[in-house]
């Protein structure tokens, strides 16, 4: 007995190290054209990826990168750089793997050397693969929302799943890829397009305080449960899916707007008051428990930071994550995307730019014509913008090169922005901390729907550049923007 325990001790380390060779993944890389200064790589955490969650490698000067990790499932990882997806590789353990990165060739950007390389190289022609790749529910349902039969609009989803599908399924009836990997890639596609069915009932439900839904108040409210009578949040199978997040944050929306029945505008009051990330971590927190629940908290603490809104909010709610969780590997995540919204706060301490000057008595002027006049400039470089518009904020790290330029040219910089009277107090902290040297003016509604009528698009696209007169007239209504400085060098010129 003895000599069976003394034999058994010595052979748990080397069962150990098999153990540890049997999942780990390697990933040899190699970059043609430009090369980043770092690869981004989504880490999964029991099996679940999500875009937020990664570390970064850096390639050597001739572009090679290694990259080594652990999972003992079947799992994506995505390689990116600043949110931009080179490729997807679908990893199983135990295996190898040699990624080919093209910076130059969109056309042929990312192939990887493996068994399954057939497998990988349909996976990655998919539009919809990824979240930063422009596969989120929301921009799916733009194929089905002008449906107004629940049965057309069924029939649609799972033709759109059963084409994407098709491919696998022969490429696994050849042997070309694993069930595994089969596997993996049915449950990602599934929760895709059962997560659409879900954002199309949202969105029908919101168009009916408008009364635009083309579905019936009972056939979204259908609609809408029937994704989760078939894919219920508890089955294993999500917690492999990148879609993981955004699929629960559906579910709480139809728990809280179907069921609980709490209207828009309660909501927007508690928006309005600062607390709304606050009632959604507890709405999740009622029907959410264990690593479901950290994940999606951490999750959402990361996604809503990286919007660069800077709440205050998420300060407590990060603070109030790392008591509940002080042992959590996303804790490491979610720190380098809080500190901007600390500096956010600590910048608001300072004393204001003089340069930085508010209009006065904006709210009495019905044509922005007439405010751009008053403010007695020779001509303007207009900057249409929003606290919520990432893109606009974006480009506002090329400011100082515009401002270098406008001043050569003598023009006043102008920076409007179309946000609503609850957002006043967080415009005028963005425009100390983004240090927007100009002069300030926030939209009434009557100048709102002027600037609607000059751009010739109700809808708005922002950011919206252009270049007025001293008479306020418009002379240019397209003009680039500060990160095209050498393109609005030669408009101006022009002008």
């Amino acid at each position: 007995m003895k000599l069976f325990q003394l034999i058994l001790i010595l052979m748990l380390p080397a069962i150990s190290i098999c153990q540890t060779k049997k999942d780990n993944i390697k990933i040899t890389g190699k970059i043609n054209g430009k090369i980043p200064e770092t690869i981004e790589y989504t880490l999964p955490i029991n099996g679940i990826e999500y875009f937020g969650f990664t570390n970064s490698i850096q390639p050597d000067s001739a572009g090679n990168f290694e990259i080594q990790l652990h999972s003992d499932k079947t799992c994506f990882i995505d390689l990116s750089n600043n949110y931009k997806s080179f490729g997807t590789l679908i990893a199983e353990p135990g295996m190898n793997y040699k990624v080919d990165i093209n910076t130059e060739n969109a056309e042929n950007k990312f192939r990887v050397e493996s068994s399954n390389q057939k497998g990988q190289e349909l996976y990655n022609q998919l539009s919809n693969r990824s979240m930063i790749v422009g596969g989120h529910f929301e921009l799916e349902t733009r194929n089905y929302q002008k449906d107004s039969i629940v049965y057309n609009i069924n029939q649609k989803l799972n033709q759109s799943y059963q084409t994407e599908i098709i491919g696998f399924k022969k490429l696994l009836k050849e042997k070309k890829i694993s069930k595994n990997f089969y596997d993996l890639i049915e449950s990602d596609r599934d929760y895709f397009y059962k997560g659409a069915q879900g954002s199309l009932a949202f969105i029908n439900f919101l168009n009916s305080e408008r009364n635009k839904n083309t579905l019936t108040e009972v056939e979204y409210s259908e609609l809408w449960a029937s994704v989760f009578q078939s894919n219920p949040i508890t089955d294993p199978k999500l917690l492999s899916s990148p879609w993981f997040y955004f699929y629960i944050e559906n579910y709480l929306r139809y728990k809280e707007l179907i069921l609980e029945k709490v209207t828009t505008s309660a909501l927007s009051e508690i928006g309005k008051k600062g607390l709304i990330h606050t009632h959604n971590i507890e709405t999740a927190k009622k029907y959410l428990t264990g690593f479901q629940l950290e994940y999606f908290i951490a999750a959402y603490i990361y996604y809503n930071a990286i919007n660069q809104n800077y709440e205050k909010e998420l300060l407590t709610l990060f603070d109030q994550f790392k008591k509940e969780y002080p042992s959590s590997r996303f804790i490491s995540f979610l720190e380098p995307v809080i500190i901007p919204v600390i500096n956010f706060h600590n910048k608001q301490k300072e004393s204001l730019n003089e340069k930085i000057k508010f209009a006065e008595n904006t709210a009495d002027f019905t044509l922005l014509k007439d405010v751009l006049k008053d403010l007695k400039g020779k001509q303007y470089y207009v900057d249409v913008w929003a606290t919520w518009c990432g893109p606009c904020k974006e480009e506002f790290k090329y400011n100082a090169k515009l401002y270098e330029l406008l001043k050569s040219k003598n023009i006043t910089m102008v920076y409007i922005s179309i946000d609503k009277d609850f957002k006043e107090k967080q415009w005028k902290e963005m425009a100390h901390f983004y240090n927007l040297e100009g002069y300030h003016i926030r939209v009434n509604e009557k100048l709102d729907a002027d600037l609607r009528i000059l751009n010739g698009n109700s809808s708005l696209a922002i950011p919206w550049h252009f270049l007025a007169d001293e008479n306020g007239n418009i002379i240019n209504k397209r003009m680039s923007g500060p990160s095209k400085i050498e393109n609005l060098k030669i408009e101006l010129i022009k002008n």
